[in-house]
């Protein structure tokens, strides 16, 4: 996020790789936002440093697998969320979501299904959000619930994507 500041000189605070930092959400998000907008800015970074070979590898499968979207928020497991998307072919997917530091269901507490708006990544052999997640203000009706559970059952029969390849 800093080296992204810094290029793109977004907000006028230095950005330090510590916890907790001092700059604000807010700020966090729009540089997320230029980074998405613009994802070769990740190998921009890894032309600049050489943060090791185990980030240098997470980096690139962010790179080259991360998904920005909207997506429907059907169902909590224990094991992970499972939210329904579609791919580049605009084919229904459903995808396994853990999250970073805390589950799904703790960062939302809203009935479902949910529309959100987040960025999908992949984390060694699992599927996590980026941590930002922008809820839609919307309350879908029963035949509309009813209409989205159908279409989910039927994806749900090709599986519930946990990885990305």
């Amino acid at each position: 996020m800093g080296f992204i500041n810094k290029k793109k000189k977004l907000i006028d605070e230095e950005i330090e790789p510590i916890y907790p930092n001092p700059v604000s959400e807010e700020f966090f998000y729009k540089i997320r936002e230029e980074l998405w907008q613009n994802p070769e800015l990740i190998n921009d970074y890894l032309s600049s440093v050489n943060p090791g070979t185990e980030k240098t590898e997470l980096l690139k499968s962010w790179y080259k697998h991360h998904l920005k979207g909207m997506f429907l928020v059907m169902e909590y497991k224990p094991e992970y969320a499972i939210l329904a998307g579609v791919d580049e072919k605009q084919e229904g997917k459903l995808y396994g979501i853990k999250g970073i530091s805390r589950p799904l269901t703790d960062a939302l507490q809203y009935r479902l299904p949910v529309q959100i708006d987040t960025v999908l990544l992949p984390f060694k052999d699992k599927i996590i959000f980026d941590s930002f997640i922008t809820t839609m203000n919307i309350e879908f009706g029963v035949n509309t619930k009813k209409t989205l559970y159908k279409m989910y059952n039927i994806i749900l029969k090709k599986g519930i994507i946990t990885r990305f390849n």
